[in-house]
């Protein structure tokens, strides 16, 4: 008797396990992106306004899927069997769901914002020209543009475009390393250098406040760094290394007879 109960008691501890087993076979609902592979582990995904979606994989879950849209006027999606695709409407904040036959639910939260651009201060130098100044002078006026740079090292630049030609938009000119920035707008158009012929992007910026202080950048990206590389790898991955180069010519002028350029140099890591 006690032999017979031994083998059922054994008999329903593996019906208990072999149903858990089976239960979980498939795992939780996860996602994975088409462009690059990964996994998206925080829960969220971001979208700039002016692209044509993101595109991701399915996983996990029985297979069989099932999706709640939370605001189809802040982002949509498209999904054929295969790929998920999440397609920006308007700019705010919602989530999409998505659930099996088996109960198992995977919740997306999905940001729309306008595309930014920013750019870390990884270090300053400026350049002058003139033939008549003299070399105590021009020591003294590359310690002052540096000196006197509305940022220094750590500081950032952040361009939020507000038109899908990215050339309109909102500049944050963050001085220092920390959370505080001056307000502005800009226009950015593409330019070339006189000499070279090189390529540039020139942002013309008016800042907010009484003064309406005035910035023309040079916007050079992918400059070649001194071991011939375009980019620099950080922990974070590849960063585009550029350089703003800001005319302040007139700024000086008065001050130093004989000064014909006067440049401020923004050594940058795109992030």
């Amino acid at each position: 008797m006690k032999l017979m109960q031994f083998i059922q008691g054994m008999f329903l501890t593996t019906c208990i396990l072999l149903f858990a087993a089976c239960k979980n076979d498939n795992g939780p609902i996860y996602l994975v992106s088409v462009d690059n592979q990964q996994k998206i582990t925080d829960g969220t995904i971001e979208l700039s306004l002016f692209s044509t979606g993101e595109k991701f994989f399915i996983r996990g879950g029985d297979g069989n899927y099932t999706l709640k849209n939370g605001d189809a006027t802040i982002a949509d999606y498209r999904y054929d069997g295969e790929t998920l695709t999440f397609l920006p409407v308007s700019i705010g904040q919602t989530s999409t769901t998505i659930s099996d036959r088996k109960g198992n639910s995977y919740t997306v939260s999905i940001l729309v914002s306008n595309p930014t651009d920013e750019y870390r201060v990884k270090s300053l130098e400026a350049e002058v020209e003139g033939d008549n100044l003299t070399k105590g002078d021009e020591s003294t006026l590359k310690a002052r543009i540096v000196e006197e740079s509305p940022l220094q090292t750590e500081g950032r630049f952040s361009l939020i475009y507000s038109d899908a030609s990215q050339s309109y938009g909102e500049l944050r000119i963050f001085p220092n390393s920390t959370g505080n920035y001056q307000l502005g707008i800009f226009e950015r158009t593409l330019k070339y250098t006189e000499d070279t012929g090189e390529p540039y992007l020139r942002i013309e910026a008016t800042m907010a406040g009484s003064t309406k202080q005035q910035y023309t950048f040079m916007l050079f990206e992918n400059e070649t760094t001194a071991e011939g590389t375009t980019t620099s790898e950080s922990a974070e991955g590849t960063n585009t290394v550029c350089l703003i180069k800001e005319d302040v010519t007139d700024q000086y002028k008065g001050e130093f007879n004989g000064l014909t350029k006067a440049y401020r140099i923004y050594h940058l890591i795109k992030q």
